[in-house]
């Protein structure tokens, strides 16, 4: 390549943010004033302007497609663990003639210049580098990410198993939760340095002039090329990494089958309170599979970053909301008949709440399941965060922002319970009432219907890598029939179990949270994390793993045996 062709790909050479695409870039240089080719130090001037573009930002939806080993059409990933993308540089070539009897030859006839061609085109792909986004926007996913429809469903086990339970349950698994988060990221961070310290060694072998021969001896085909928890899994546990992967898809449909029954409950109430009739949830659920079947088919969810933002704008409204109806309702009054005596209807509740009932066992695969999986987002997260000192930042905000999420649901729950009392349901937005209620409902289920393709990615993935041959996974038309089934099956299930939403969330967060986030990541840190963990490190995983299993048997099966006393009343 000559040396003007080479000054022109530098013009083409650009560093961008994870989740970071280029029509972005060119809105912050226009809002900001800044021309085509000045840098893009400190692009933001204000705080909102920050939290409009981390909202903006397609990070969450990235996270959820590297969370499987899945790259974009355009993406790439270096043993080292950079993420690049690569574009075609369009380029208008004058015409070169070579002499005055080439003007009279047809275009496509002379096959060696067309070979020259068609190489010179080949040369101008170019690699835009991905440095990574900052610890804010990183903080902003994990929000994003974790924040959703589950924790409506908290309220509900929160009053019915107790307080003394429910609060130290939902301590506990956040615990555990940012323990295994640790660990997962030490499993990262060591086998990252050993995909760096082989590319070296073979550099030093083979010499800096052949260190893409090197590079390729290393890089690792298909799927493996990222080190997604699956991918570190089947570093770890080898043959038994698929428990994992089924773990993951498991999980994910599972949180996609509270979904299809939140948003019927959710709807029918929504219209009997406008129209004054009670619609079939069971048709309003098919109606709800008729839109997401479309839905299913995407593979490149980034597409679905704005609809992820208005889901987010959505929750978050419908989230104040519920708070502003509870505060409104507990500070009531109410009359004793008998004594006269005025009390407040927080107050009342307050009283009637117990510290710990028959039924506690339940909310204990509840409290796993309110992180809705998203431990499977660790690892990518950390990979989107650019700097290294920013890096070795990320373990402990993770633990911080993990700290507050877990503060604000015990609050959140602490109040709805408090304010709604034994009339709360376990879609929560079925136990309002009022114009405010109506408008919460409405937007809380379109939120839900945003959310369900991004959810469901990671296990259709999955399921279409068991379901489909390396051969026929580029079959489009086939890709998508079996996301269509799977999600009318789901579906189906759904029919079967759409008075059952508390027993739904219970069974999931017992039966594969549980696993997911306590049983297999102190398994592989104890197989791939060997030099740096103590004999004392490595029993204390142990013992997190026999709590988890204990605690997985013990929640599923009471959840199985008394599945009839936990239907909706």
């Amino acid at each position: 390549m000559s040396s003007e062709k080479e000054e022109k790909m530098k013009l083409y050479h650009h560093t961008f943010q994870a989740g970071e695409n280029e029509d972005q870039v060119n809105l912050r240089k226009k809002n900001f004033g800044l021309s085509s080719r000045q840098g893009r130090k400190n692009p933001y001037r204000d705080s909102w302007t920050r939290i409009f573009f981390n909202l903006n930002d397609d990070t969450l939806t990235a996270a959820k497609m590297h969370s499987v080993g899945r790259l974009g059409p355009n993406e790439k990933v270096a043993p080292d663990g950079t993420l690049t993308i690569a574009h075609r540089k369009k380029e208008k070539k004058s015409s070169d003639y070579g002499n005055l009897m080439d003007l009279f030859q047809a275009p496509g006839d002379d096959p060696e210049k067309n070979n020259q061609t068609q190489k010179e085109d080949d040369n101008d792909e170019m690699e835009t580098v991905v440095e990574g986004g900052s610890l804010g926007a990183a903080a902003f996913g994990m929000v994003k990410g974790t924040v959703g429809p589950a924790i409506l469903y908290l309220p509900h086990g929160f009053f019915f198993s107790g307080y003394a339970v429910a609060i130290p349950a939902m301590i506990f698994a956040t615990a555990m939760y940012i323990y295994n988060s640790y660990k997962l990221l030490e499993c990262w961070k060591v086998e990252s340095n050993k995909n760096k310290q082989l590319i070296e060694h073979l550099e030093s072998l083979l010499g800096k002039d052949y260190g893409s021969t090197a590079v390729a001896a290393v890089q690792p085909k298909g799927d493996t090329a990222l080190l997604s928890y699956p991918e570190l899994a089947k570093r770890g546990l080898g043959k038994y990494s698929v428990l994992v992967e089924v773990g993951i898809a498991s999980f994910q449909f599972g949180v996609c089958l509270t979904y299809l029954i939140f948003v019927p409950a959710n709807l029918a109430q929504c219209i009997y309170s406008v129209f004054g009739f009670q619609p079939s949830k069971i048709i309003l659920m098919w109606m709800m599979i008729l839109v997401e079947i479309p839905l299913s088919w995407i593979r490149d969810i980034r597409k679905l970053t704005p609809t992820n933002v208005i889901a987010s704008l959505l929750i978050a409204f419908g989230l104040a909301s519920i708070l502003l109806i509870a505060f409104t309702e507990g500070s009531q009054t109410r009359t004793d008949a008998l004594t006269g005596d005025t009390s407040f209807v927080f107050a009342d509740n307050l009283k009637s709440m117990k510290p710990v009932t028959e039924s506690w066992l339940f909310f204990v695969g509840t409290s796993f399941f309110m992180m809705e999986g998203s431990i499977t987002l660790i690892v990518p997260m950390q990979e989107a965060v650019y700097s290294n000192a920013d890096r070795a930042k990320f373990p402990d905000l993770n633990k911080n922002v993990t700290v507050w999420i877990c503060l604000f649901y015990i609050f959140f729950s602490g109040m709805a319970s408090a304010c709604f009392g034994e009339n709360i349901q376990t879609a929560l937005t079925a136990s309002l009432h009022g114009t405010l209620a109506i408008v919460v409902q409405f937007a809380y289920s379109i939120a839900v219907i945003l959310t369900f393709p991004l959810q469901a990615y990671p296990a259709m993935e999955v399921a279409t890598r068991y379901l489909m041959s390396e051969q026929s996974r580029s079959n489009v038309m086939k890709r998508n029939v079996i996301a269509s089934l799977i999600t009318i099956s789901l579906g189906i299930i759904a029919v079967a179990s759409i008075d059952y939403l508390g027993n739904v969330v219970s069974l999931l967060g017992s039966l594969f949270g549980i696993p997911l986030a306590l049983i297999f990541p102190p398994l592989m840190h104890n197989s791939l994390v060997v030099k740096d963990s103590s004999q004392t490190q490595r029993n204390l995983n142990y013992c997190v793993v026999v709590v988890g299993i204990l605690a997985m048997g013990a929640a599923s099966f009471n959840t199985i045996t008394m599945w009839n006393a936990g239907a909706e009343r």
